[in-house]
């Protein structure tokens, strides 16, 4: 029975429902797949609406690494730039928020290492036990394993 994933559409429903519910547990299967539904989404309103390019000029008489004279303009476009992207960015972080903390339960770990990424090696123990590691498969202090009650 713990073979057993939520589809694509499961997870993102889930999410949805879930928006404010910090407590329980989340799949492995929905974590994954709501970073699809994120990826796909952020992209596509990136398309939509492309972010605005910046341009940052070199004021300074020293040469950076790379560069052949000091007035080379610099492009950059920032994802944020673009007024889709950022509306659909602060729309999903609650969800994605209760999401990841709900995938820590999954796992037998507090919500609070939600802020790993914060840290100078968080980063790769925050996606390994996010986006890799299993679930416990019995009941833990989080409640019961999310995919007990799928046949």
């Amino acid at each position: 029975m713990h073979g057993i994933k939520l589809t694509f559409f499961e997870s993102i429903k889930s999410g949805f429902e879930n928006v404010v519910n910090f407590n329980g547990r989340a799949s492995r299967s929905e974590n994954n797949y709501w970073l699809l539904f994120l990826f796909i989404v952020q992209f596509c309103a990136m398309i939509i609406d492309p972010p605005v390019s910046e341009i940052i000029k070199n004021n300074t008489n020293t040469l950076s690494i790379g560069e052949l004279d000091s007035t080379v303009n610099n492009t950059i476009y920032s994802p944020l730039n673009s007024r889709l992207f950022s509306f659909v960015y602060f729309l999903l972080v609650i969800p994605s928020t209760s999401l990841v903390i709900r995938r820590f339960h999954d796992i037998g770990k507090s919500g609070w290492y939600i802020l790993l990424p914060f840290t100078i090696i968080g980063v790769l123990p925050y996606y390994y036990w996010t986006c890799i590691m299993p679930g416990e498969i019995k009941e833990n202090i989080y409640g019961v394993n999310p995919l007990a009650h799928r046949e």
